[in-house]
């Protein structure tokens, strides 16, 4: 029993020594074939600032009929062919007939997913949530809210590294009375990087 706690008492002062041994650091014996430069690879991916793009459609026609839309977003790359981004949506409508004036506006907001399928086209998916008048209300001047699904594709030509023309078409797959949208839905604007 005594050469038993004699062991296990030899075991208990040396075991520091043997972890101690795990912790000393490798040295290569060859120093001369250290890599040069110890800084890591650069990614193949940008940074999160750099995967940031902005743009906007914009159309308007002016007369006795007045018609304007702007419609900025915001967007990050999820990867290298995949984006998310988020917008808003501002139309305006006069149109005189008759010796009236009718005016309106749809306003809100939108959310969409592109990928692109080449370098060039892209296939986007898209949900608006806006705010049009209610021509079926019974109450004057009432507004509802409208949700369209725009399902379609597009194409982008860069005309600078990080600027580019885009041209797209939709088709709203919940199309309703009071949506503003007719199908197909032709769409042309701009995006520009960070």
């Amino acid at each position: 029993m005594k050469s038993l706690k004699a062991l296990l008492m030899l075991f208990y002062l040396a075991s520091p020594l043997f972890s101690a041994a795990q912790e000393v650091p490798y040295t290569n014996p060859y120093p001369s074939q250290q890599p040069l430069n110890n800084n890591p690879a650069p990614s193949d991916f940008p940074e999160f600032k750099d995967r940031l793009y902005f743009g906007a459609s914009a159309g308007a026609w002016l007369g006795s009929t007045t018609y304007i839309n702007v419609s900025p977003f915001v967007a990050i790359s999820a990867t290298k062919k995949l984006s998310f981004g988020a917008g808003g949506t501002y139309n305006y409508y006069s149109e005189n007939y008759g010796g009236y004036k009718y005016t309106s506006t749809v306003y809100g907001s939108n959310f969409f997913g592109r990928y692109m399928i080449t370098e060039n086209f892209f296939a986007q998916a898209q949900w608006d949530r806006l705010s049009v008048p209610d021509f079926t209300s019974p109450i004057a001047n009432e507004r509802a809210w409208v949700h369209n699904l725009l399902i379609g594709g597009g194409y982008r030509q860069l005309f600078t590294e990080k600027a580019s023309f885009v041209a797209m078409i939709f088709y709203n797959a919940n199309q309703t009375p009071l949506s503003p949208y007719t199908n197909p839905i032709v769409q042309i604007g701009f995006n520009i990087n960070l």
